[in-house]
């Protein structure tokens, strides 16, 4: 089953980028606009490629914006020169606020980060209607201590619609789906965020404690989230002696830093435990990237759909799927699926990817079926077919008939319906 573990996952796009470069000598064409990551998601080689087109451009056609979009595709690249050539942009274009933004992301979870909200807060300045720099200001003002302003970045990212229907629908439905007073474990900005501004600013679930996993890392982090309502798992001495000896092992045992962060999967376990002993269920999203710890509470516990819990309940596993499949057909928003926009959106459009989620925990649902009634095997089979079958790849749609048709009742729904298409 092809599942999307993380906000960042790389989605291959077939683009005549190769021919385009041959071309541009007798007849430079405008690239495409790069945009977040949070927004559309190529492979490194596509960002490469964009980049030297992007260079080729503003070689040609000097500008702000050419020498923006080349910095943004040369950062995505992993273009080892990408520093020095936006330091040299800053310096040239000092008001440009996509250069702006790009110098603060080398500089956010620093010590330096007064440097990084200054700079980001000048280019919300100079283009209001620009959304990247709200992400990273929500983190700075979190960090700070400023509750009020980390609620206006919040809100700015919703009135700007800086995250899409579709997302917000996803992180929507991951809520919905979780016992009360839960902990739900993120990864990325698509998967914390929208959750942020659901439980923050709409008062959507503000009973759920949305823990980002990444952030877990930073020095700050974690006493913001016990600040904000999560087990004290330790005290802020203990947090730097821990921080110290973790960082000794490391380099003692010349080991390389695990996939989650230094610090990140151990405190997991123990925000775990500390939330055992107040009876608070815990969650991860499916888009939490995969790591020894990660996979090991993922095999011990219940998956149900876009979560799976990782601590046990009082009920049994057999009606926690019960539930959670009610909730899903009755309870599930799929206005942001059904738009027109994310049906002719760009293959690398990251809220689609985030469809497979949806075809994945229905094949959960279904593999459970000996504890599933018929009536609701049919719901799941004509929600699949009216919200995601569409949106996801051909080669996941063939996986997931194969699945329906080992069901006797939908099997026999399927072969009505090819016999109508053929008359």
């Amino acid at each position: 089953m092809y599942i999307q573990r993380g906000l960042i996952t790389v989605l291959t796009v077939s683009l005549l980028i190769s021919s385009s470069l041959k071309s541009l000598a007798k007849d430079v064409v405008r690239p495409e606009k790069i945009v977040s990551k949070r927004e559309v998601i190529y492979d490194k080689d596509t960002y490469s490629q964009l980049a030297d087109l992007w260079k080729i451009y503003n070689k040609e056609f000097p500008s702000e914006d050419a020498y923006g979009n080349w910095m943004y595709a040369a950062r995505y690249a992993g273009d080892p020169d990408f520093e020095k050539y936006l330091a040299k942009g800053i310096r040239k274009y000092p008001a440009n606020p996509t250069l702006l933004y790009l110098s603060t992301c080398r500089q956010h979870g620093m010590e330096d980060d007064h440097v990084a909200r200054n700079y980001l807060e000048r280019a919300v300045l100079l283009d209001p209607d620009y959304m990247d720099p709200w992400f990273s200001l929500v983190t700075i003002y979190m960090e700070q201590g400023d509750k009020e302003l980390t609620n206006k970045a919040l809100r700015r990212l919703l009135e700007g619609t800086a995250i899409s229907e579709e997302v917000m629908d996803y992180n929507y439905n991951m809520l919905t789906a979780l016992d009360k007073n839960a902990i739900l474990y993120t990864n990325g900005d698509n998967d914390t965020y929208p959750g942020w501004v659901l439980t923050k600013i709409l008062n959507f679930r503000p009973d759920v404690s949305i823990v980002n996993r990444s952030l877990l890392n930073t020095e700050w982090y974690p006493g913001v989230v016990i600040e904000e309502g999560l087990p004290n798992f330790m005290s802020g001495k203990d947090l730097k002696e821990f921080r110290k000896r973790i960082i000794k092992e490391l380099k003692n045992k010349n080991e390389p830093v695990p996939s989650g962060g230094p610090f990140g999967d151990t405190l997991m376990t123990l925000i775990i435990q500390s939330a055992a002993k107040e009876n608070r269920p815990v969650y991860f999203s499916h888009t939490l990237y995969s790591s020894p710890m990660v996979d090991k509470y993922r095999d011990d516990g219940v998956d149900i759909g876009l979560v799976t819990l990782v601590s046990p309940l009082d009920r049994s596993d057999v009606e926690t799927l019960k539930h959670s499949g009610q909730v899903w057909i009755e309870d599930f928003r799929t206005g942001g699926m059904d738009s027109w926009k994310l049906h002719y959106s760009k293959k690398g459009d990251a809220g689609r990817g985030l469809m497979m989620n949806y075809a994945h925990g229905i094949h959960v649902f279904m593999n459970e079926g000996k504890n599933i009634e018929p009536g609701t095997k049919l719901k799941f089979f004509k929600w699949y077919q009216q919200h995601v079958k569409d949106l996801i790849p051909r080669e996941m749609q063939d996986e997931m008939m194969s699945m329906w048709r080992k069901h006797t009742e939908i099997k026999d729904i399927i072969e009505i319906e090819n016999i109508n298409k053929i008359e």
